[in-house]
């Protein structure tokens, strides 16, 4: 009889304990969190890489030395997409089955993550995206797919409301890439400009990987812009600037976010009388430099000694802030639809060294849309604001 009770308890402790193993939430114990990065850490782009996630890395560590959140600390798993759709897809897949983590937070390269997002959406897995900034990853919204990143129409917008500040512009000019990302940022200012009181008067492509823009800025020229708008990523940007100085190309140049590093535009352009009218957008509070980064720069050093600084450093603290800030507030029982419900529910968050502040709803998962502009100034970069100022 004792030996049938053993037996029936022993059945009933093994079947309760594979009921709660069933139930568990994967990625989460009693003390830790697991969350799932990825992005380009090696391959040519790899500068998109570990300086981008070390700096979301740096705020969960900062988070993990204070105790964690709930009782739980954030364990990190790297996976390597080396900015390729199918290697970035196949890591995720990774992340998700093998590793087994809560939510993932990662993706600087736009293309690849587009690839990936059928993963989180399918296996419901909650992503927040780290630096990649094409719209259609998070527009038209899906409820596990959020971006604190200011979006490439956010990018138009900001461009567009700058050059209206700008005094005697009325013809403006887009150079751009022939691929989606420009397309998002031009998308903008298409819808834009008319209403605005531009008269576009030239539209040129110049290919990714180029090393010459002569015939690009030529047709430029010809056409007499007040503004050019260069959606181009940073070595086309230096090619075409570099050959705007060369062949006279007058008038003002608004960049993109991609070329926030204006120090390395210039160096890469050959000097920094190129970058003379030149303002770019950025999504960042201001300069690294500045004092109102101050905080998030030594907090950056404190965990990468060794790192260079650089604008890169601070893209993915902005999303790892809101990541551990929904946390918080999903509480001790943790699942993926409460941290879903508790992401959706941000109002007003702090982006850190975001120039923003985090906002999300049930039809809303681009966080952060307000921008900024940067000059080069005497060799320093200065945030302009959002309207022009003179030299």
């Amino acid at each position: 009889m004792k030996t049938r009770i053993k037996h029936a308890l022993f059945g009933a402790s093994l079947t309760a304990l594979l009921i709660a193993s069933a139930q568990a939430e994967p990625g989460v114990t009693k003390d830790t969190i697991k969350l799932g990065m990825f992005g380009p850490l090696t391959g040519a782009v790899s500068i998109y890489g570990y300086p981008i996630n070390n700096g979301a890395i740096a705020i969960y560590r900062a988070i993990n030395d204070q105790g964690g959140i709930n009782g739980r600390k954030i364990e990190i798993v790297h996976e390597d997409g080396a900015c390729d759709p199918a290697k970035t897809r196949a890591a995720v897949k990774k992340l998700i089955h093998r590793d087994e983590v809560f939510a993932i937070h990662g993706g600087s390269c736009s293309a690849a993550v587009v690839a990936a997002k059928p993963e989180f959406v399918e296996n419901k897995v909650p992503m927040m995206v780290m630096a990649a900034t094409l719209d259609s990853i998070s527009d038209p919204p899906n409820r596990y797919v959020f971006t604190t990143t200011l979006p490439g129409s956010g990018d138009g917008v900001t461009m567009i409301n700058f050059a209206k500040s700008m005094p005697n512009v009325k013809r403006i000019a887009i150079i751009k890439h022939a691929n989606e990302w420009a397309e998002a940022k031009a998308k903008a200012i298409y819808a834009m400009y008319k209403s605005a009181g531009f008269e576009l008067v030239a539209e040129v492509v110049l290919e990714s990987k180029a090393n010459d823009a002569t015939s690009q800025v030529l047709k430029l020229r010809e056409a007499k812009p007040d503004a050019t708008m260069f959606l181009l990523y940073p070595g086309e940007s230096a090619v075409f600037l570099r050959d705007a100085q060369k062949y006279g190309l007058g008038g003002q140049f608004l960049g993109t976010t991609a070329v926030m590093d204006l120090v390395d535009l210039a160096q890469r352009s050959g000097s920094e009388a190129a970058l003379k009218n030149v303002h770019v957008g950025a999504f960042l509070l201001g300069p690294i430099d500045s004092p109102e980064m101050k905080q998030y720069a030594d907090l950056y050093a404190k965990y990468f000694p060794k790192d260079k600084l650089q604008s890169l450093s601070f893209y993915g603290m902005s999303g790892a802030l809101t990541v551990i800030d929904a946390l918080k507030r999903a509480g001790p029982n943790l699942t993926r639809e409460k941290f879903v419900d508790a992401l959706e529910a941000t109002r007003d968050g702090n982006a850190g060294p975001g120039y923003c502040k985090v906002n999300f709803g049930p039809d809303k998962r681009q966080g952060c849309t307000a921008g900024t502009m940067w000059a080069l100034r005497d060799g320093k970069i200065v945030n302009v604001g959002e309207t022009y100022k003179p030299n």
